[in-house]
């Protein structure tokens, strides 16, 4: 891994991203990837953004359901309400939502009222999802979905193994309406999307902007009733990975982290919270299964420079998502890549691809 680039204005020079594009274009073309939006940036510009589709490669914006890059967004509101003074990230959750109440993963373990924010956002909680299948079957509210993720048993004692979860992001949300004083969407528009100029970001996508690509993959079994199911996984608005974006939004946003916190003269963290957030969390920690792996997140972000093969510096953070898009800001390279699809379950061969298709044009001319 490589944590310090001879020349970034060298190294970001847009011409040699083409065959990071072409490649997009060539999924797109082939039926490999039914749509996708490919954007790279640096901490002082937007370098490139094309959105391919049936009607061939684009510069208009469209949205896409970048589905799990939303936690690192939900992480962010936190940490904003953590720099305010108003929420502690070691407040047991109990002491300000009376109704989480999880048991124990065993008699004389600790339950849910040793569960604190910094155990959601490293995904350390013991929380466990009601999964895909279940919300597909029973299509349950949000309201539900809070509730079980409330009452179920943990599957360990909070911060001794990682397990991922997503439904325990709806915590996250209600603290932060309960802390901060205004409802979970309006403080990220308010606090983060507006400030950034993320226009085209939100958890409607019928919302005024760019039109969004139908979904694909899970929701193609739906058939005519795809519209019906969309709209009914829109009503959820999970704060875990239920947003919609563009790549030039998501670019806006990583840059924001790149500019520790700030973004053409507009603070929305200060670059300690930054740094709070986006470095390693779960190093003592190993995922629950057998055999154990190591996972490496910080605070709503994952970290791919630190496994294996990843192309990423070891200072970079990102996170991807269940429709088959990949986010990454990596700090070594000043860079930013907002990769993103709308297919439910996709295969990742195709965005791994793309990434290193994009590190690959990073590289220094050799000689």
């Amino acid at each position: 891994m490589t944590d310090t680039p001879g020349s970034i204005q060298a190294a970001l020079d847009p011409d040699r991203l083409d065959a990071a594009f072409d490649l997009v274009a060539g999924q797109v073309a082939s039926g490999q990837v039914r749509e996708a939006g490919l954007a790279v940036g640096r901490v002082d510009s937007l370098v490139r953004s094309v959105i391919f589709g049936p009607g061939g490669a684009s510069t208009d914006d469209r949205r896409f359901l970048v589905a799990s890059i939303t936690k690192p967004i939900t992480g962010t509101a936190i940490v904003q309400l953590v720099e305010d003074g108003v929420l502690d990230l070691d407040r047991p959750i109990q002491e300000d939502l009376p109704g989480f109440r999880p048991l124990p993963s065993a008699p004389g373990r600790p339950g849910g009222e040793a569960i604190t924010p910094w155990h959601i956002l490293t995904h350390t909680s013991g929380l466990q999802d009601g999964g895909e299948e279940l919300v597909v079957a029973t299509r349950p509210s949000a309201g539900q979905l809070i509730e079980r993720v409330s009452t179920q048993p943990l599957l360990f004692a909070p911060g001794t193994a990682f397990h991922y979860a997503s439904d325990a992001f709806y915590l996250l949300a209600e603290l932060v309406e309960r802390r901060g004083g205004r409802p979970f969407d309006e403080h990220l528009r308010e606090r983060i999307f507006r400030p950034l100029g993320m226009t085209g970001t939100t958890f409607d996508p019928a919302d005024d902007g760019p039109d969004a690509f139908p979904l694909g993959g899970l929701f193609d079994r739906y058939g005519p009733l795809r519209g019906a199911a969309t709209r009914y996984f829109v009503s959820l608005a999970m704060p875990g990975g239920g947003l919609w974006s563009t790549p030039p939004d998501l670019v806006r946003f990583g840059r924001a982290m790149l500019g520790g916190g700030t973004l053409d003269g507009t603070r929305i963290l200060g670059s300690s919270f930054v740094e709070l957030m986006t470095r390693e969390h779960t190093g003592d920690v190993l995922e629950a299964g057998s055999p154990p792996q190591p996972r490496h997140y910080g605070l709503g972000w994952y970290l791919p420079g630190r496994d294996p093969g990843s192309p990423a510096s070891e200072r970079a953070f990102g996170h991807g998502g269940a429709t088959g898009g990949m986010f990454i800001v990596d700090p070594a390279w000043d860079l930013v890549v907002a990769y993103l699809r709308n297919e439910w379950g996709a295969d990742t061969a195709a965005t791994d691809a793309v990434i290193e298709a994009v590190y690959a044009a990073l590289e220094e001319p050799r000689a």
